[in-house]
């Protein structure tokens, strides 16, 4: 048990010598880390709980887990070894003595005493214990000094913890303060945290970091379209034509490919908010916010998941658990969605290259981007005055001191947070690409297979007949999917969408971008005769050119164009707006642990969507434009 910054998860990482296992508390997405170990003849089953600052919970991760240690959740613990944090000793022998009140053995684990008597504060651990009268170790988090010392008396601990003599107070004079003027911590903040300074420095951490994310992720991102490729290649080459063929490709190759195209995008921004968090810095760009967003409902703390979504929601929603007030915490994760992903960058590119000059889309796509923000702030208030009215959490926080982020500790993190992405989220993206190519693949009449035969058998032979035969699979292609249950969707659904202006083979790649939005390219794609494309982000590329060139010369059964700028503007409208996403739904579901959240997320995201890409349209027609 400590309070946050303490140092417990680098402790509890030596302390077991292994990496925890995630364990939810029975009823709630609170975790605990559980692991059980060997100390002698013992079996120690040793629990890491979320920190808390004092006996009365501010947030539900310290209502759980102050809970757990009363015996509210199962058997109370045997013993509680509680971590202080040697350079803020006065605050944690406070919270020490409150510990105290629990009546369960104590042991005190001392953590950061080499910064402490680096900032002039230097604990004397042996009378610290004399005072204390409890069984007390320095351990050292970084290189694990003391940590086998410590399994040791926890093994015995249930007999070696008095009450008596009675907890010294917290102003007993135990430090030896050879500190004169600031330290290095104060020193930086002087700095960070400037009025005018302060903010400017975080919006350039912000804007490099996330540049980096997409500059790092890029080659790994290739690597597993590669490896797609490649598998998909062989698959073909293996398997006859057919049901199966498609189903092994189009389906569950494909599917596990969108789900590990996620993966060094997802990894790469954990690292990075790990790094923040565990180098002291996150607390003040909380602190740099707090004010801000506080007027449209949300938190300091919401910063973290807001700004990370910019990349991916489903981080995003993860790193919400930062959040101590639930309503605070709802409400990001129901806003969260709003900023434009990376996964939409790829249907921005292809509309705005195809229907808009370059000084025109490079201001429009700054404007989708502000779309989602301010939607967001809207929607938050809205809700915090609604539905989650009530309650207004204050921001309580110290400013640890900075320290160089421990790379295991960081790598750890990563892994156990995609581990959950592809146990829970990458489960959802492969079942809905599924049964995507279920829909786009079945029925498959028998007449236009055999009528593009006859057209393949009689194209001439050399490079011209191989031109025209790869034109005709194409064609083959786009007519089995206008024939599929996926398009008789479409064409139902589509009437919905007409004061959008869309048509049924947009409306269509609306519905197929449902397991991730940037499937609508390859959809269009197909349905334009164009045979597969990929989502790409390079505007001068070849999948972007062909789709581009198809937009623009589609037409209507009447002759008329069958999208235009203003349709594409309504269009690009709502995938800035819509919850298009199985995914982030699912890690909805997983963290609310309640089904009416993820459904009110996609109820009140389509909605909004839908209704601000009529107004663009009815009202831009109004003004004359088409």
């Amino acid at each position: 048990v400590g309070r946050a910054n303490a140092g417990k998860t680098s402790l509890m990482m030596h302390l077991t010598g292994t990496v925890q296992r995630p364990v939810n508390f029975p009823g709630s997405s609170v975790e605990r880390c559980e692991v059980t170990i060997r100390a002698g003849d013992q079996e120690l089953c040793v629990v890491d709980l979320p920190g808390i600052a004092a006996l009365e919970p501010i947030s539900r991760d310290e209502a759980v887990a102050l809970d757990y240690l009363r015996g509210g959740v199962g058997r109370a613990p045997d013993t509680i070894c509680a971590v202080l944090d040697a350079t803020r000793l006065a605050v944690e022998l406070r919270f020490l003595l409150q510990l105290r009140q629990l009546g369960l053995p104590l042991v005190v684990a001392l953590t950061k005493t080499d910064v402490a008597t680096r900032n002039g504060d230097p604990v004397d651990v042996a009378r610290l214990q004399r005072a204390l009268g409890l069984p007390l170790l320095a351990v050292d988090g970084r290189t694990g000094a003391g940590a086998s010392e410590l399994r040791a008396l926890l093994a015995s601990a249930t007999a070696v913890a008095p009450l008596s003599p009675p907890l010294a107070s917290p102003e007993l004079p135990l430090v030896e303060r050879t500190r004169a003027g600031r330290t290095q911590s104060d020193r930086i903040d002087a700095f960070l945290l400037h009025p005018v300074l302060g903010p400017l420095a975080l919006v350039a951490v912000l804007g490099l970091a996330f540049q980096a994310v997409f500059f790092v992720a890029e080659p790994f991102m290739r690597a597993v379209e590669f490896g797609q490729e490649s598998v998909g290649g062989w698959l073909e080459h293996a398997v006859p034509a057919g049901w199966l063929q498609s189903f092994l490709v189009d389906g569950l190759v494909n599917g596990l490919g969108t789900v590990l195209l996620f993966v060094p995008q997802i990894a790469l921004l954990i690292a990075f908010v790990s790094m923040l968090e565990a180098s002291g810095y996150m607390a003040r760009a909380v602190f740099l916010l707090d004010r801000l967003l506080r007027k449209v409902g949300l938190t300091g703390k919401s910063f973290v998941p807001l700004s990370s979504s910019f990349a991916c929601a489903i981080p995003a929603i993860l790193a919400t658990r930062i959040i101590t007030d639930e309503r605070d915490r709802l409400a990001t994760i129901a806003v969260a969605p709003l900023m434009s992903c990376s996964a939409r960058l790829p249907v921005y590119v292809v509309l705005l290259a195809a229907f808009f000059p370059p000084a025109q889309a490079g201001l429009l796509l700054f404007l989708l981007y502000l779309l989602g923000i301010v939607a967001a702030f809207v929607v938050a208030f809205v809700l915090r005055r609604t539905i989650l009215r009530g309650g207004s959490s204050m921001l309580a926080m110290e400013m640890p001191v900075y320290h160089r982020p421990r790379l295991r500790f960081v790598a750890r993190h990563v892994w156990l947070s995609v581990r959950e992405f592809l146990r829970t989220a990458g489960t959802v993206i492969l079942a809905a690409t599924v049964l995507v190519w279920l829909l786009g693949y079945f029925p498959r009449p028998a007449a236009i297979g055999e009528r593009y035969d006859e057209l393949r058998a009689a194209a001439p032979v050399g490079p011209a007949g191989d031109g025209r035969r790869d034109a005709l699979d194409n064609e083959e292609a786009a007519a089995y999917l206008q024939q599929s249950w996926l398009a008789s969707i479409g064409r139902a659904v589509q009437p919905a969408f007409a004061p959008a202006g869309f048509d049924w083979r947009l409306t269509v790649g609306v519905l197929a971008a449902f397991p991730a939005r940037e499937l609508v390219v390859p959809t269009l794609g197909t349905l334009h005769s164009l045979g597969e494309l990929e989502a790409d982000t390079d505007v001068g590329s070849e999948s972007v050119a062909r789709l581009r060139t198809a937009l623009r010369n589609a037409r209507d059964p009447d002759g008329h164009p069958a999208m235009t700028s203003l349709v594409a503007l309504a269009a690009m409208a709502f995938f800035a707006l819509c919850s298009q996403c199985a995914s982030t739904l699912a890690a909805i579901r997983r963290e609310t642990h309640s089904w009416f959240w993820p459904v009110f997320v996609f109820c009140y995201m389509t909605g909004l969507a839908w209704t601000v890409a009529v107004a663009i349209y009815q009202f831009g027609r109004l003004l004359g434009y088409e």
